[in-house]
């Protein structure tokens, strides 16, 4: 393909990013002893009372598997700070001494976040900053920031920064307490990441799918909820349907009723103890005539990933709904790089 059809050939740059993630997450897996070394040398070999997570946009997503993890880990209690509270609410951020609290931002540069990461660590938290800056403003005002070295991200839905923040967070969760992923885990991600890429087939006539309608549900479990949530916001970005992503358990308590024969669902199902739920679901949307789309680690179905059974599981089924993300918009005619009305930085304050 030659320089001006590539130009023209809609998604170029978010394709390309996606397929730089199994580098840019293989070298935060080589990193991997460091990483957890760093984070446990922050407390001086004391645990936190808790730990905070602090996120907009994307990086909430990464944040919340984030909170999996550590709740899992180590039986800390965690919380996602509200950043309106102190923002627009005006209540400083208090009870939080001797707490860690895991800002990311992928610029390192959201106005709020950076204020907030240093107005907790005056309140006496420990900062870790979890940026694709390392220079930046946010990694600044961190006690350690973690950079996750991916280079630059052009295409406005952020995908290879995404994932790196979901390895990075379950690096930290793994510093704080032994019974996280080992090195040796968090090595097979980058790979099962490639295999999905190596893979654009099945993306391909799921897309034609999705492209027919104009909503749909996404929908997981366990460590394939903040994927879900990733992959709601994906859609959403590059295509403009109302995709909503839930927690399977909060599905069937009354947003199910959102689907139906034209409204289809998206269900992302890998091989954890929470996954059976998930697949469970297709039963109750049968019924409703919903058209389901089934991605995981079962033999039956529409968009595989490699079977992990650990957290780092949530990396394939990200990239999955990149893929579909990506693969839906060209579909419909629209360049993904450029979604109307958006950009790169939000800059909330």
């Amino acid at each position: 393909m030659t320089p001006s059809q590539l130009a023209a050939t809609p998604g170029t740059r978010m394709d390309a990013e996606m397929r730089q993630q199994p580098e840019v997450l293989a070298a935060l897996a080589e990193r991997w002893a460091d990483l957890t070394a760093q984070v446990a040398a922050l407390s001086g070999g004391a645990a936190p009372l808790g730990v905070a997570f602090l996120a907009r946009g994307s990086s909430d997503h990464a944040a919340l598997l984030g909170r999996y993890a550590v709740e899992l880990t180590t039986g800390l209690p965690t919380c996602m700070v509200a950043p309106s509270l102190t923002t627009a609410y005006r209540r400083a951020p208090t009870g939080f001494r001797d707490w860690l609290l895991l800002a990311l931002s992928q610029s390192g540069r959201t106005p709020e976040i950076v204020d907030l990461s240093r107005r907790y660590a005056a309140a006496g938290a420990k900062v870790i900053a979890v940026t694709n800056d390392g220079g930046s403003e946010l990694a600044g005002a961190a006690h350690l920031s973690i950079s996750l070295d991916a280079g630059p991200e052009l295409a406005v839905p952020a995908t290879k920064t995404v994932t790196g923040q979901l390895l990075a967070v379950l690096a930290v969760a793994s510093g704080l307490a032994p019974g996280g992923l080992t090195q040796a885990q968090a090595a097979t991600v980058p790979d099962a990441v490639a295999h999905v890429l190596a893979d654009i087939e099945a993306p391909e006539r799921a897309a034609r799918l999705l492209a027919a309608h104009n909503r749909l549900a996404v929908i997981g479990r366990g460590a394939c909820y903040p994927a879900a949530l990733e992959g709601a916001l994906k859609l959403q970005e590059t295509t403009g349907v109302m995709a909503h992503g839930f927690s399977t358990a909060d599905f069937r308590h009354g947003p199910i009723a959102v689907c139906g024969p034209n409204a289809p669902a998206l269900l992302l199902a890998g091989s954890g103890p929470a996954d059976t739920d998930t697949l469970d679901v297709r039963t109750a949307l049968a019924e409703r005539r919903t058209p389901v789309l089934l991605a995981g680690t079962s033999p039956d179905t529409d968009l595989p990933w490699p079977s992990l059974g650990h957290l780092g599981e949530c990396l394939p089924a990200t990239v999955r709904t990149q893929q579909l993300a990506l693969a839906t918009a060209r579909h419909l005619g629209i360049d993904p790089d450029r979604p109307a009305g958006l950009d790169k930085v939000t800059l909330t304050s």
